[in-house]
């Protein structure tokens, strides 16, 4: 009798199961049918596509530096500005080559060095962190060392080539300033500094065989407030 039962309940479970199929098969069938439709939108249009816009800015980007070494700045300024506005990943690197275009083309220093710092930062990668430079290099002749130091960030301590280069131009603002200490501390530890390329660090040899050597007297008056001013002779009775 047991076996009966089994057999009875095996046949009620197949009819459920055929049902629940006979139900649900339109769906199961319809979601198979997108997944494979999604895969082949996938791959044989959106892919192609993309790999069309891609090659597209690609061929921008390379007319636009074409422009940009023929003397035909209008041209290559739209170019740039185009591939900035459409293509996020080459929008950094058409930075650099709008902000060239800029300065060579109009002398426009600040709006070469507005348009690096608007993409350039100490988080972002190689183009960034090189706009950033730029952007300081643009601005070195109007920015006092201080405000120099700021606008760089930490880029100054980064360990990398761009931060050797970011320590060598406050060297040199340093000694533009005056500051000869300063310039000299900061070329002597350029000279060793493992990320500093081997030009740099002749560059540094050179600036320190110009840069005086101060003495402990300018030393000392360097340290002296700046509104400090020698006491004036009492005047003695006759």
């Amino acid at each position: 009798m047991s076996d009966i039962f089994t057999e009875v309940d095996e046949g009620i479970r197949q009819e459920k199961l055929e049902g629940l199929w006979k139900k649900w098969r339109p769906f199961v069938y319809g979601g198979v049918a997108a997944l494979i439709i999604g895969v082949a939108v996938n791959e044989f249009v959106l892919k192609p596509q993309a790999e069309e816009r891609r090659q597209a800015r690609a061929l921008a980007l390379e007319n636009g530096i074409r422009a940009l070494e023929d003397a035909r700045y209008t041209e290559a300024e739209e170019a740039f500005t185009r591939i900035m506005s459409e293509d996020p990943k080459l929008a950094p690197l058409a930075a650099h080559f709008l902000a060239q275009t800029k300065y060579e083309g109009g002398g426009d220093a600040a709006g070469a060095a507005e348009l690096l710092a608007s993409v350039g930062g100490t988080e972002g990668g190689p183009y960034e962190r090189l706009a950033l430079l730029k952007s300081a290099y643009f601005q070195a002749d109007t920015l006092s060392l201080e405000e120099l130091e700021l606008s760089l960030g930490s880029l100054a301590t980064d360990e990398s080539t761009v931060g050797a280069l970011s320590r060598e131009l406050i060297a040199a603002k340093a000694f533009e300033a005056g500051d000869f200490a300063r310039a000299r501390t900061e070329y002597n530890r350029l000279r060793f500094d493992a990320f500093a390329p081997q030009g740099l660090a002749r560059r540094a040899d050179i600036a320190l065989a110009a840069i005086p050597v101060p003495t402990e007297s300018e030393d000392a008056t360097q340290a002296l407030p700046a509104d400090a001013a020698p006491a004036e002779p009492q005047e003695t009775g006759q």
